[in-house]
């Protein structure tokens, strides 16, 4: 069967349902008012919806309505309604004079291809579910198909005017083609002379040849695109915009616009999934969702997620400290907080981003940067309390010695817990979910696969002084923070940076626990302009790389 249309109106969509349990002859009636109507409608004309609720049902609606429709929009919920009763009606196509086609037969009949009968259907042909051994297709009564031909005769002789390219005439004109192209023609240059010498369109013939020849570009297009690459690719590694720009030779506020753009396109190529709570369109829930100091603050990872042994006892420590022990419920509650802000976060950036057009300005891409920085802090964060959580698992399922375990499965349970985690912290609904809880159902989970197809031999006990290091565990949390944070993995050497700089670096980025800065926001914590702030911040950006 195939799928079901969807309805543009809702007065409209309301009417089957409205028919449950009406006789069979007051929804054929219906049906074939809706039928009348559409050959009666002009598809730039605008009609109330009430007028079509009128001429279909007889009955003038009890709360009036202003609401109109173009004529095309009206056919196209018309069609729809005259499939849904049809199928109430259970027709087996002998009801009316004629009997019914399939829209392939319909086809052959006019000497049109199927895509050209969807179109027509768009147009106010009508068709009917009809049952065929059992079963109902979609076909059209050869009575409708006449009312249509009539109404529409000029459409119907330019749709069999057209023609397909013959296997001879495309061999012709691809070896033309080809030709002309080696004489000096582009491939549309070659599809316009092509197309005045058949007496073809142009785009027709364009079609073909790029079927054939594939894409081709000219000299300068690619020039312009290894420039682009390359002008992104020097942004990343810290290259002033000036000295590109030179290196280019193009403008340098050309560069600039080709980065922005560029950086763009791959935010959009992200996915950034979320939740959408009902909060999120109440008035204000923009300042409630973002004001709570848990969301602001203390975002920094306890965990040291590079070493597996220092993780183990990371978490133990954690799990120990007084505030884990005594405050459950406030912890809840920063989960909570924390999980909704961050949803919201992503939201707002994926609606700016969708919003901003295809060159963004370089204030909105700040912005939406910002804002992923900041939910990546917090995803982070959610990840790391509930690998806290399975941490206790993993010793209540080894009896307090996971660390006895070989190193290799030690690192790939590791990996596990985070990959499934990471997973329910993504999908987490802080309106009707417990975070804990999860994370200890997926703990168990995880353990129990894992216990299942562990080697059988017993543990040997290992030095625990080398040879547990691995890759950072929750720099896995938040695809997108290596795209938005070019400096994250060199954090670490901020010590040899001077304090100014530092501090300058924490604010743009939030390292040190606390909701990232804009632009603008960075150059009013220092008191300067925009312009001076980003300068500084290139200055001690350059200086990290370097350190």
């Amino acid at each position: 069967m195939s799928r079901k249309v969807a309805y543009r109106f809702p007065a409209l969509q309301a009417l089957p349902t409205a028919l449950a349990f009406a006789p069979r002859e007051a929804i054929d009636r219906q049906m074939r008012a809706a039928e009348a109507l559409m050959q009666a409608v002009e598809g730039e004309r605008e009609y109330p919806i009430d007028f079509a609720l009128f001429r279909i049902t007889g009955f003038r609606p009890r709360q009036p309505s202003d609401r109109t429709a173009l004529g095309r929009e009206l056919v196209h919920d018309l069609g729809a309604l005259v499939l849904d009763l049809s199928l109430r009606l259970k027709l087996d196509g002998t009801e009316r004079e004629g009997g019914a086609l399939s829209p392939d037969e319909a086809a052959r009949t006019f000497d049109v291809s199927f895509k050209t009968m969807q179109r027509l259907r768009e147009d106010g042909l009508c068709a009917h579910w009809i049952e065929r051994n059992g079963t109902p297709r979609v076909w059209m009564y050869r009575e409708s198909i006449a009312r249509f031909v009539a109404q529409h005769a000029q459409r119907i002789e330019a749709a069999t005017r057209f023609r397909r390219f013959s296997g001879e005439e495309s061999r012709a004109m691809l070896n033309a083609a080809g030709e002309l192209m080696e004489h000096g023609h582009s491939l549309n240059s070659a599809a316009l002379v092509l197309a005045d010498k058949h007496g073809r369109s142009h785009e027709g013939v364009r079609l073909l040849l790029m079927r054939h020849f594939g894409r081709t570009r000219s000299a300068e297009a690619r020039k312009v695109e290894r420039a682009s690459r390359f002008a992104e690719r020097a942004w990343r590694f810290g290259v002033d915009l000036t000295k590109i720009a030179a290196r280019i030779g193009r403008s340098e506020s050309l560069v600039r616009s080709i980065v922005d753009h560029r950086r763009a396109v791959r935010l959009r190529a992200m996915p950034l999934p979320f939740v959408a709570l009902p909060t999120f369109e109440l008035y204000g829930a923009e300042e409630t969702l973002l004001a709570p100091q848990s969301v602001r603050e203390g975002l920094v990872v306890a965990l040291e997620d590079s070493d597996a042994i220092a993780l183990l006892k990371s978490a133990r420590a954690c799990r120990k400290s007084r505030a884990f022990v005594r405050d459950a419920s406030a912890r809840r509650a920063q989960q909570v907080a924390r999980g909704a802000a961050m949803h919201f976060l992503i939201r707002r950036a994926k609606q700016t981003l969708q919003g901003c057009g295809r060159r963004p300005s370089r204030a909105v891409l700040d912005a939406i940067e910002t804002d992923l920085r900041w939910a990546a802090q917090l995803r982070r964060a959610l990840v790391a309390s509930a690998l806290t959580i399975a941490s206790a698992r993993m010793d209540q399922f080894f009896a307090g010695e996971p660390e006895l375990l070989r190193v290799d499965e030690l690192r790939t349970l590791l990996r596990a817990l985070r990959d499934r985690l990471v997973t329910i912290v993504a999908q987490y609904d802080p309106s009707r979910q417990d975070l804990e809880a999860l994370a200890g159902l997926e703990a168990d989970f995880v353990l129990a696969h894992f216990d299942a197809q562990r080697s059988r031999r017993a543990a040997s006990k290992q030095s625990l002084s080398e040879g547990t290091s691995m890759e950072p565990l929750l720099d896995a949390a938040a695809p997108w923070l290596s795209e938005v944070d070019r400096l994250w993995k060199r954090r670490a050497a901020l010590a040899s940076l001077s304090a100014p700089q530092r501090e300058l670096l924490l604010a743009r980025y939030g390292w040190h626990g606390s909701a990232p800065c804009t632009l603008a926001q960075v150059a009013e914590r220092v008191r300067t302009s925009v312009a001076l702030a980003t300068r500084k911040l290139y200055d001690a950006e350059t200086a990290l790389r370097r350190a």
